[in-house]
């Protein structure tokens, strides 16, 4: 048996070759370490390679060993396929979802900006060190693993060995297809060519198969007229993250159970009424603009495809709807840091974003404000205006997005924020580590949970206007890195009113009383707003009223 000295020290020839193809098939196999960025092997065999052998076994047969020129593209094309690899594993166990570069991509570099956040330079610079380090030595391993497949493809007796073997495992893999008696497909990871000809359908179907004349032909929003008890004010709170495993995963529902318990005591003791459904959302553990378009115009809008399109539309929102019937529309927007022209289709009369907000205290992490102040100075510049007209006031909030953290501590005394604007002490210091690890995460979106419902109920027993209808709801579950992958898009929806007949009305059509949403999703996201223009609205005849098969469970 032939022995080389050079690549891995003194191993068999054999035994390099045995070494190189199980690095090669690896790098197309590996699967995520959750929840993080991390990778595991798996004992699972690679489609593209075994096409791969084959292909370089007949072009060496027939024309000889490859040049320097054409080993350089094979390593850098598999390099391509790998990353390939990894992205299609770990997008979905981090997110939840698989991912899109045709649209996701556009907002990698603010995503990367708000994780790096408060990260000292020097850990920073570190990390990208490692990772030039990382895939330097990845170019170096497939490098070499390809030179010793090339070479053992230049021995007639080992390039039969070797075509053989990918023959065979092309011959087991077909015959998993073609029939379902048999596993021998489970025995494959999915092809990694799959990701990019799925890229490649999405590019197209976002830009030469695009069809944005159908929004406008979709059924639009039934038209609002106050009703008879007279015009309410309307608030819509966005509550960031808020996804449904707060009641469905033990490992979040035990922990919050006394919070939505003290919640509901609080709020009926002060005369708030509440009605809880859930509803399946247009997006998971991130792009929540999505979630609020959906609910705003009353279509279902699942990418950004969807959103510029109904953005470039003359179709009328929930907003307009209620801007028409005399309301004053009031986006609270602490998250906003860059120019908003949605604001002006949407028709909003006032846009608070983090400069007209004024906050002045420590910064809490990449969003800064505290929720609490953004309520509370609003409340104080609208709210509490004499004369004025009945408020639509949309509020998304910032502290609970990921990473969760550092956390603003809730207020008891709201009119603090009047005195010193903010918190006068320095959030703490969040690590990098802390930032990125599924525990850690976990732990701070179970405090960020806490936090909004404190807000939410302290608003409602100290502030809010006693005609005032409340929404609050959830845009999407937060990332799978907090509680895992394959969940369903379900987030709850909760009203809140001092009146009987809104919290009747969404009774009707299926919504429980209480905090507790039903197990099942009453419908997309998309049907809050018509469903609340119904509700609200003067009704013309009992014809028009929703009725309890109005939602379908799903």
């Amino acid at each position: 048996m032939t022995v080389e000295r050079n690549g891995f020290g003194r191993l068999p020839a054999f035994f390099k070759l045995l070494l190189g193809l199980f690095v090669l098939n690896s790098a197309l196999t590996l699967q995520n370490r959750w929840p993080t960025f991390g990778v595991r092997w798996v004992p699972e065999f690679s489609i593209e390679l075994a096409v791969l052998l084959l292909a370089l076994a007949l072009i060496v047969a027939r024309r000889g060993a490859l040049g320097r020129a054409a080993q350089r593209a094979l390593v850098v094309g598999y390099f391509v396929l790998i990353l390939g690899r990894y992205a299609d594993v770990t997008a979905p166990a981090l997110l939840g979802r698989s991912i899109n570069l045709y649209w996701d991509l556009g907002h990698a570099g603010r995503v990367a900006a708000m994780f790096a956040d408060g990260v000292a330079s020097w850990r920073l610079l570190l990390a990208g060190l490692m990772l030039l380090a990382g895939s330097s030595a990845l170019l170096w391993l497939l490098h070499w693993s390809f030179k010793v497949v090339l070479s053992a493809l230049a021995q007639p007796s080992r390039r039969r060995w070797l075509v053989a073997l990918a023959a065979g495992l092309l011959a087991l893999y077909g015959a998993g297809r073609a029939s379902p008696r048999l596993l021998t497909e489970r025995w494959f990871a999915l092809p990694v060519a799959g990701v990019f000809v799925e890229q490649a359908r999405l590019a197209l179907a976002a830009t030469l198969f695009r069809d944005p004349s159908r929004i406008d032909a979709r059924a639009p929003l039934p038209a609002f007229e106050p009703g008879r008890r007279g015009p309410r004010d309307l608030f819509v709170f966005f509550l960031e993250s808020y996804g449904a495993l707060v009641f469905d995963d033990p490992r979040f529902a035990e922990p919050l159970a006394g919070e939505f318990a003290a919640l509901a005591r609080d709020l009926e003791a002060a005369g708030w009424k509440s009605a809880s459904a859930r509803v399946e959302s247009s997006t998971f553990g991130g792009s929540s603009w999505l979630a609020h378009s959906s609910f705003l115009s009353g279509l279902r809008i699942a990418d950004q495809g969807d959103y510029r399109d109904l953005l470039s539309s003359a179709r009328a929102t929930l907003v307009a709807r209620l801007t028409e019937a005399g309301y004053r529309a009031v986006a609270v927007m602490p998250g906003l840091k860059f120019a908003w022209p949605e604001g002006a289709f949407y028709r909003f009369d006032a846009i608070y974003d983090s400069q007209s907000l004024d906050y002045r205290g420590p910064a809490y992490g990449w969003w800064a404000i505290p929720d609490q102040y953004s309520l509370h100075r609003v409340h104080r510049l609208e709210v509490e205006v004499a004369g004025r007209r009945p408020l639509l006031v949309f509020f998304p909030t910032i502290n609970s997005h990921a990473p969760f953290a550092p956390l603003p501590a809730y207020q008891p005394d709201w009119s603090r924020f009047d005195r010193d604007v903010g918190e006068t002490g320095a959030p703490a210091p969040v690590t990098l580590s802390q930032r990125l690890e599924g525990q850690e995460l976990a732990a701070a979106y179970i405090e960020s949970v806490r936090y909004n419902l404190k807000v939410l109920g302290g608003y409602l027993r100290q502030h809010a206007p006693r005609d005032a209808v409340l929404l609050a709801l959830g845009d999407h579950q937060p990332p799978a890195v907090v509680g895992g992958r394959d969940l369903p898009w379900h987030v709850p929806v909760h009203v809140f009113s001092r009146q009987p007949e809104p919290i009747a009305g969404f009774l009707q059509v299926g919504f429980a009383p209480g905090l507790a949403p039903g197990p099942s999703a009453a419908g997309g996201i998309e049907m809050l707003a018509p469903l609340l223009l119904r509700i609200l609205g003067e009704r013309a005849s009992p014809a028009s009223e929703p009725t309890a098969g109005a939602l379908q469970t799903r």
